[in-house]
């Protein structure tokens, strides 16, 4: 049993259904269902009855509810202890990107003192792990069009989303790949093209472009050959193959692979808002401070 089910259970007892406990948690009704099918195939029990007025609480699943309370309470202030008691550990979560990763390089050259955990997911993932305490920070980006109701959601978890900037969604491509020499991309090329994508996520690229072209871009149009959250994997993929990645352009000189070519998407002008996401009502450490200096420095226009 893991502890995300619990989490899941509970917010679905407290929401009353699916699609509710899918927006509160910033995930999909599907994802809910799954988790829940999971958690009551281990339990051996049902845990909801599903009626036309939404979920209703077995007996059983009342027995649980308060265990489950319990163990997420008391998880959570095993890993904010953790925390606490090591003042040299700096607990960042991003979303995936070669640039992020060689800003944490340097931030570790600059001050070996410190102990860095990374942890690479989806939104879903970065929030939970910042709303629980397991990532003082979280850097991750936004379509303008969600971003009032992405802040109303994350503020059911006790967190505040920070905008750092505004940039362009792109496609990344290697040498290998035939629009290579290419400086811009139409809707129609993008749909020939093979991409490697990242794990299942709600608000991913794929569906800001979904709801922006509205018509005219739907993710059923692009062919996922690889998925991961993996940078190694991705950037590996696109130096070695013809696949192509979705992505936002946080491009710069300074950390870009020379290889890596960036094309715009013809007739897509819409920008999606990068920043972090942290507790409310907490102050950055210094460590989280220079981090987001060196992240804002290379976002200059």
């Amino acid at each position: 049993m893991e502890l995300k089910q619990l989490e899941f259970f509970i917010k679905c007892v407290d929401c009353g259904s699916l699609s509710k406990a899918a927006e509160k948690l910033y995930t999909t009704q599907p994802n809910v269902s799954k988790v829940i099918r999971l958690l009551e195939s281990e339990l051996g029990n049902k845990l909801f009855d599903r009626t036309s007025r939404g979920l209703e609480i077995t007996d059983y699943g009342k027995s649980i509810y308060e265990y489950a309370l319990n163990v997420v309470k008391n998880a959570n202030l095993i890993t904010n202890t953790v925390h606490t008691q090591n003042n040299n550990t700096f607990c960042i979560s991003t979303y995936q990107s070669h640039i992020l990763a060689h800003l944490l390089v340097k931030l570790y050259k600059d001050n070996k003192n410190i102990t860095i955990k990374h942890y690479q997911g989806t939104v879903e993932e970065i929030t939970d792990n910042v709303s629980h305490g397991i990532s003082e920070i979280g850097i991750l980006y936004v379509s303008k069009k969600q971003l009032n109701a992405f802040r109303n959601v994350i503020a059911g978890k006790k967190i505040e989303f920070v905008e750092i900037a505004k940039r362009r969604a792109c496609i990344f491509v290697g040498p290998n790949n035939p629009l290579y020499t290419k400086d811009k991309i139409t809707l129609d090329e993008l749909s020939k093209l093979s991409f490697v994508r990242g794990l299942s996520d709600f608000f991913s690229i794929e569906y800001h472009l979904e709801e922006i072209n509205v018509g005219l871009f739907s993710s059923e149009m692009m062919h996922s050959a690889v998925y991961t959250n993996s940078e190694h994997l991705s950037m590996d993929m696109l130096l070695e193959t013809d696949l192509a990645i979705l992505g936002i352009d946080v491009s710069n000189k300074a950390y870009t692979d020379d290889k890596i070519k960036t094309l715009w998407i013809e007739g897509e002008n819409t920008y999606l808002t990068l920043g972090y996401v942290i507790e409310k009502g907490k102050v950055l450490t210094d460590t989280a401070k220079k981090l987001i200096e060196y992240l804002r420095e290379i976002l200059k226009p």
